[in-house]
């Protein structure tokens, strides 16, 4: 017979780095949506494409994806910082 989930310590331990990726998704969420903002107003009053901003906005998004995929149980695999920090896809 096998335990039940809340008897392996690997479901405590992943249940602590979840709240701690909540709360690091939280704030991610921010700095995007405060960046998104910059950049919109950036590019309604110029012809001015900010290219590094875009390529973080980039990024950002796909670590904000990784993060949703562990907090969602899709993958085991943590994000950033055990994981290197995600390039822009590509075509940004």
């Amino acid at each position: 017979m096998t335990k039940p989930g809340y008897a392996d310590q690997a479901f405590w331990v992943r249940l602590v780095f979840m709240f701690i990726y909540w709360a690091v998704l939280n704030i991610s969420l921010s700095i995007f949506g405060i960046a998104l903002i910059i950049l919109t107003i950036i590019r309604f009053g110029s012809q001015f494409e900010p290219l590094p901003l875009a390529q973080f906005l980039s990024s950002l998004s796909n670590f904000i994806s990784q993060t949703l995929s562990f907090v969602c149980f899709q993958t085991e695999e943590k994000p950033y910082p055990f994981q290197s920090w995600p390039n822009a896809k590509k075509g940004q």
